[in-house]
């Protein structure tokens, strides 16, 4: 749904320069984050204007590598072919954009079924209660990828 609103919870943690940061580590400092280029590179942008929206709906995604986040119902996640989907509308076997990939027959620990060499596939969605969420913007790409290796809209 377009209305529903973005945003990453506090304790999700996104790549930057610095390693894994909680989001809401982040706010008013102009934070490096790993972002992917057009032309597919990846690198650092800064993420500005971070703001708090107090009480949104949340959703816990759970992906097949067994990682977890917790974002908005409305926080966009990137596909492989570029489409934007809200994470309330990520569904089981859903692929989603990398930052890196597996090596061939890799099962990370907890992962209950094949993991894809090139793409993390969502495992569930499930509704996480109300809470604040934070977003700002990354310059130049509007993206940044969570801890969890996957790529998000801002």
């Amino acid at each position: 749904m377009a209305d529903s609103p973005r945003g990453i919870a506090a304790t999700t943690h996104i790549e930057t320069t610095e390693g894994p940061v909680a989001m809401g580590e982040t706010p008013n400092k102009g934070f490096p984050v790993l972002t992917r280029f057009p032309d597919g590179r990846l690198g650092f942008r800064q993420l500005i204007k971070v703001v708090t929206v107090e009480n949104a709906p949340l959703v816990r995604v759970v992906l097949d590598s067994g990682h977890k986040v917790v974002v908005a119902s409305g926080h966009p996640f990137l596909t492989p072919d570029g489409q934007s989907v809200p994470a309330e509308r990520l569904k089981a076997g859903d692929l989603l954009e990398t930052a890196f990939h597996y090596r061939e027959a890799y099962v990370p620990e907890g992962a209950t079924r094949p993991v894809r060499a090139t793409a993390t596939a969502v495992r569930t969605v499930e509704p996480a209660g109300t809470g604040p969420v934070l977003t700002g913007t990354v310059r130049d790409t509007h993206t940044l990828f969570l801890t969890a290796g996957i790529l998000c809209g801002e």
